[in-house]
Order: structure tokens, then sequence, then C-alpha cells
């Protein structure tokens, strides 16, 4: 999206705490992968929510910029354990670090960007701590059960939608709702912001995961079927499965292939459902944001619910 001025220049900020704090080690083998991934580039899309969720109520705080930092440390930190536990050889078009330094190095500097995070969150200081704490709980226990259900294909789309909740929308709840603590918005305002967050990230998860299977791999860097072929069954397959008992039969015998898979897909409708799913996740989000004030962050926010959406192909929506 076009990001307002204020924006660019809040997040500018943020990478100058990116860089200082990742790239503070005198070792070279802490320092250079630990800044490998930011050096990369990205979205940023977290440090966004932080910085807008802080503009309903007063923006420019210190904690607010430790805040937006130190989520996405963490974020960055969860993708270089990602990385490994799925021996992802690239990411945002360069070598993963554990392909670059090995699995060890990946690891230790993932912790390292943790910790690292950890600490900006108790710079900031308030409620920011438990906050990110709470969150980094849910995206450890999401990720582990995910890890728990791999291969299950008649696992219910709503276990499915509870692991999501807090594998990755933990973060963009935190996100906004410590915008809205360290810009002293109202009690009101924080639990609207956290709702649009966890709206916005579970929406997010579900539309990556349709991209696994009808995205443009030069646009989203993936092999089609990436999670299909490691057992992860998101939730077109599952809707699929329960659309097509003879998929989720082949699937447990470890018979379907990704070319069987899309045809029970298409011929069900799971593509369209799951689109669809989305589509009702953005409304939950676009909802809570009715308690903001009018004016250019709530429609900054909206914008970003518009922008995860306009990923998917025209053809689904249609």
């Amino acid at each position: 999206m076009n990001q307002p001025s204020w924006l660019v220049d809040d997040l500018l900020r943020v990478e100058t705490i990116l860089l200082d704090t990742a790239g503070g080690s005198p070792h070279a083998l802490v320092r250079d992968p630990a800044l490998h991934l930011i050096q990369a580039g990205g979205k940023r899309l977290r440090p966004a929510l932080v910085l807008t969720a802080s503009r309903a109520a007063t923006p420019g705080a210190v904690a607010t910029d430790l805040s937006a930092a130190a989520v996405e440390l963490i974020h960055l930190a969860t993708l270089y354990h990602d990385d490994v536990v799925d021996e992802t050889k690239t990411r945002r078009g360069v070598d993963t670090v554990h392909a670059r330094w090995g699995t060890e190095v990946a690891v230790l500097v993932g912790d390292y960007l943790f910790a690292q995070g950890c600490l900006l969150g108790a710079r900031a200081g308030g409620d920011v701590p438990g906050i990110l704490a709470g969150a980094l709980a849910d995206v450890c226990e999401g990720q582990i059960v995910e890890t728990a259900a791999l291969h299950t294909a008649d696992r219910p789309t709503e276990d499915y939608i509870d692991t999501v909740s807090k594998k990755t929308a933990a973060l963009f709840g935190a996100a906004c709702e410590m915008g809205a603590v360290t810009g002293g918005a109202s009690d009101e305002l924080r639990a609207a912001l956290f709702r649009y967050g966890m709206h916005l990230g579970i929406a997010f998860q579900i539309v990556d995961d349709l991209l696994d299977f009808v995205g443009d791999p030069r646009v989203t860097g993936k092999i089609p079927g990436t999670d299909l072929a490691q057992g992860v069954y998101t939730l077109p397959v599952l809707i699929a499965c329960e659309r097509d008992a003879s998929l989720a039969q082949d699937l447990t015998a470890s018979h379907a292939d990704l070319d069987r898979v899309l045809v029970a897909m298409r011929d069900t409708g799971a593509l369209e459902a799951t689109q669809a799913a989305a589509e009702r996740m953005a409304a939950e989000a676009l909802g809570a944001l009715e308690a903001l004030p009018p004016g250019e962050p709530r429609v900054t926010l909206e914008t970003i619910v518009g922008g995860v959406l306009a990923q998917t192909p025209e053809w689904l929506t249609a």
C-alpha cells in the first residue's frame, strides 16, 4: 500500500532501532546473521500496526518505537526458527540464515533476536513486556499444536482457526495493543485495536495458506503446495476433506499429490470457501475499527485489511 508520510517517517525511526539492536554485537558471527533478514527488506507490517494504532491516541512516544522494533525482532526470530524446522533455503530473495551459517547459528541467533526483542519491550515498560510475553507464548503454543496435527486430514476447521489465532494472529493483536497502550489510548480503544489485530492476523494467515495453492510463485516466493508436502493441512485442504471423504482417506494414507488435492479443492468449492472465510475475518477486523474516531489512522488500518485481501486472485472473489 502507499504509506502516509507520517508512517514512512515513523518506520524509519524504527528501522534505525532494528539495525542498532540486531547489529550491536562486536562478534561478526552474531552480528551478520542477526542483520541478515532485516537488511533483506520486508513489509514491516507488525511495526506499522504498532505505530498506526498509537495514533488512535497520542503518537510519537519512545515506548511506541521500542515496541514496534520489539515485535519485529520477535517476528524475525520466529522466521529463523521456522526456516530451520522447514529446511527452507531462501527467504525474501536471499539465502536463509541456516543455509548460509548453519543450523546451530540460525537457532542461536533466533534466540538472540527473541531476547533483544524482549529487552526492547522491557525498555518500553508499562504493560508492554506482559503483552509481548503473552503473545510469544501463544506463538509457540500454536506452532507446537500445528506440529502435533501434521498429516491429520480430519482435523476440524475450528481447530485450524484456533491454531492460527495463536501462531500468527497473536503478534498482530499484540502489535495493535502495544500501540494503543504506549499511545495512552482508553481501555475501550485498546480492546478494539486488539480485536482488529487478531482478526486481521487470522485473515492474513488464511490468505497466505490460500496463496500456497493459487499464488504466483514469482510473487509469493514459495513452491506451490509446500505446506501440503510437509503434512500441514491448511484451511482449503481441510474444507475439501470435509466435503470429499475420499480426499481425506487418500491424505491419511499418503496417497494424494498436489494435482489430486487441487482438483478436489476446485470441485468442492474449497478455494472459494476459504476466500470467504478470509473475507469474514477481514469484516470482523473492520468492524472493530468502528470504535476509532474518523481520521487517517483509521483509514490506514482499513487499507491494510484491503491489502491483505487483494493478494488473492480476482476469480476467487467474483
